[in-house]
């Protein structure tokens, strides 16, 4: 970090969002080439070792990137309704998420991860703007 601070959120939010790309990434790794399932999770799920990576790397960058967004909440500039909104999109993005491995919706995932990608990259470069 630069003594004045100018270009650091930048810099974090470009690393926040690197973990999220590689923990993305490495979940996207066929199931016949993760190895065994060491924590049955329901039916058809479960997580290896490699997706508990992936998660990790999903988990730190996305909760460094919740933690600069909240930071920065008042100098986003975001009216009310659009804040309302952007929470709105991303609990229901993580909820279909956490839904989707519990129960017989499976590709329900798709639609969970879409409504919370759409409001991460709503907040990512309000968040990195100086």
């Amino acid at each position: 970090m630069s003594p004045d601070g100018v270009g650091a959120p930048r810099r974090q939010v470009v690393t926040a969002a690197l973990l999220i790309a590689a923990g993305v990434l490495v979940l996207f790794v066929p199931a016949g080439e993760e190895g065994r399932v060491l924590v049955p999770i329901s039916e058809g799920h479960g997580l290896s070792a490699v997706d508990g990576v992936g998660a990790a790397l999903l988990a730190a960058g996305g909760t460094w990137l919740e933690v600069l967004v909240v930071r920065r909440l008042p100098h986003l500039a975001l009216p009310p309704r659009a804040l309302f909104a952007l929470g709105l999109l991303a609990g229901l993005g993580v909820g279909l998420l956490v839904a989707s491995v519990f129960s017989g919706f499976f590709w329900w995932w798709a639609v969970g991860a879409s409504t919370l990608g759409i409001a991460v990259l709503v907040l990512l470069p309000l968040t990195a703007r100086r």
